[in-house]
């Protein structure tokens, strides 16, 4: 490995240590979403100084949340490059040498998730040939089709131990923990989901703040002395075929779509990249009623 990496880092916001709930924390009409992004963007500044202790050569720093907007440029380290904005692809610049995630949160369904989710509310569970992933899990997947490794996540307990058993040799810090015991059923209206699973122990953010950046810093250490010790996600290789499972959509969300969106189930049809099998499925599927060969009703 190069001396000097270039590290990619993704970030989320509903993984940050203080974000408490979505409706106030997490969208930009709510209360407290001012205090959630300002929080994220301490924890990054925690995360790109330990990259650079370590001897990172540059940091490109994605904000990811939802539309985007969530990292406050005026506080972000100077250092760093900020990306806004959809690229229209899923794979990740050239010269990326590690991937990164700040702010994470765990997959859909997972034991004692905060926030627990895969790109939306409704998403019970989604598979990449049969090994179930959240957007953790979809991103590591791209990366490791570039040859790119996964060296560093933060966000709550749960999303740690997903990570880690998902790209063994990843450094984690877990920020808080939820409380909520087990996985939401599936019969938990949507509108009820981050409600069940708000409850959190949020750990004192000066330690965690300090353990980001140790913490960091010997991810970089072990990608610059130890590259073989990250490990790419362990999934069955080509073709790919995704499967999803959906409960049935919020009243706002139909609205949105003008059509019934029912309880789902979506499959791909076989794809020789798990790039090109996600484009297929977020760009064709996701919102689709039951009325192709690529999904159906449960």
């Amino acid at each position: 490995m190069k001396k000097s990496p270039v590290i990619f880092i993704v970030t989320d916001l509903e993984g940050v240590g203080g974000v408490l709930n979505f409706p106030d924390w997490c969208v930009p009409e709510g209360r407290r979403n001012e205090c959630g992004c300002r929080f994220l963007t301490e924890e990054v500044n925690a995360v790109a100084a330990g990259f650079f202790d370590a001897g990172a050569g540059s940091v490109i720093v994605s904000d990811a949340h939802g539309s985007g907007g969530s990292i406050r440029g005026e506080m972000l380290d100077g250092r760093c490059a900020l990306r806004r904005g959809s690229s229209g692809s899923w794979y990740y610049p050239d010269d990326t040498d590690a991937l990164a995630f700040v702010g994470q949160h765990a997959k859909a369904g997972a034991p004692f998730g905060h926030l627990a989710h895969t790109q939306t509310g409704e998403a019970i569970d989604f598979q990449i040939n049969g090994v179930s992933v959240g957007e953790y899990g979809q991103l590591a997947a791209v990366a490791a089709e570039q040859q790119i490794p996964t060296i560093f996540g933060a966000g709550d307990l749960a999303f740690c131990r997903e990570a880690e058993a998902l790209t063994p040799g990843v450094v984690t810090v877990a920020v808080k923990e939820g409380i909520y015991r087990v996985p939401s059923p599936e019969t938990v209206p949507v509108e009820e989901l981050f409600s069940a699973e708000s409850g959190a122990l949020h750990y004192p953010r000066s330690r965690t703040l300090e353990q980001l950046r140790d913490r960091a810093a010997e991810a970089v250490r072990k990608l610059i002395n130890e590259p073989r010790s990250f490990q790419f996600p362990r999934i069955p290789p080509a073709p790919y075929v995704l499967t999803a499972r959906y409960r049935a959509a919020a009243p706002k969300i139909e609205a949105m779509f003008r059509r019934k969106l029912p309880a789902r189930r979506f499959e791909t049809l076989p794809l020789p990249s798990v790039a090109e099998a996600l484009q297929h499925f977020y760009a064709d599927l996701e919102w689709n009623a039951a009325d192709n060969r690529e999904s159906w009703e449960l």
